[in-house]
């Protein structure tokens, strides 16, 4: 499916970002990329308040200077914002002055629309070294990428993007969707067609859909102990 899905990539990985929780199994964090959009995010939080399901939204700075009354609703609802850069660049051709600048203009936009600081960070593509994961850790960022993303940006069809999720999907699980676009306005209506499904299949299976801090919060107390001393290790 994805390079994220192979083993190897996967091993490598889990060194340095966040991918799943593997002691939490009665919850996965839900999480949707490139946001706010006018047309996609209200739908989605329509959803996951009918659900009562939180998520974490990692925004690009343009979209939520656009979109502040959006990105409020989501705050509002119990969401939490993160950070997924300005301008989308990639990070392998990116020097640590511009990650530091993404950084900065992310998170800025986040705290003029709503106030809320952020704490986790997204790279664009999903892809970063080792040190530059140690570089955002010291700039306060925690690096999430995730486990179970279905490529729902290619619109490969609602009824893919539902069994390549639910295929993948288990307690621990972080899942990446898409409500928006670095490119403007973008059709993300199978996604939000298939999060439907999705959450009526969590329901089902007694899943509950979190954020990333809540999913981090439900583990066990030693294992965020581990998880601490491993990011201090590493920062």
């Amino acid at each position: 499916m994805t390079l994220l899905h192979s083993p190897r990539f996967s091993s490598w990985a889990r060194g340095h970002l966040l991918c799943r929780v593997d002691s939490v199994s009665d919850r996965v964090a839900l999480t949707f990329d490139d946001g706010p959009s006018r047309g996609a995010t209200p739908h989605v939080l329509d959803l996951l308040a009918r659900h009562e399901a939180h998520a974490t939204f990692f925004t690009l700075a343009p979209n939520v200077d656009r979109l502040p009354d959006v990105v409020r609703r989501a705050v509002d609802d119990g969401h939490e914002l993160a950070l997924h850069g300005d301008l989308h660049w990639p990070l392998p051709v990116s020097t640590p002055g511009l990650i530091r600048r993404e950084l900065e203009r992310s998170a800025a936009a986040v705290a003029r629309a709503t106030g809320a600081t952020a704490r986790h960070y997204r790279p664009p593509f999903g892809f970063m070294a080792p040190s530059q994961a140690r570089f955002v850790a010291r700039a306060g960022y925690r690096s999430v990428l995730g486990d179970v993303y279905p490529e729902d940006t290619y619109r490969p069809g609602v009824d893919t993007i539902v069994r390549r999720v639910m295929t993948r999907l288990s307690g621990g699980s972080i899942l990446i969707l898409h409500d928006g676009s670095p490119f403007g306005e973008a059709d993300r209506s199978q996604t939000v067609a298939a999060l439907a499904v999705i959450l009526e299949s969590l329901r089902r299976s007694g899943l509950r859909g979190v954020s990333i801090a809540e999913l981090l919060a439900a583990a066990p107390e030693e294992s965020r102990e581990t998880d601490a001393i491993l990011r201090g290790g590493s920062s």
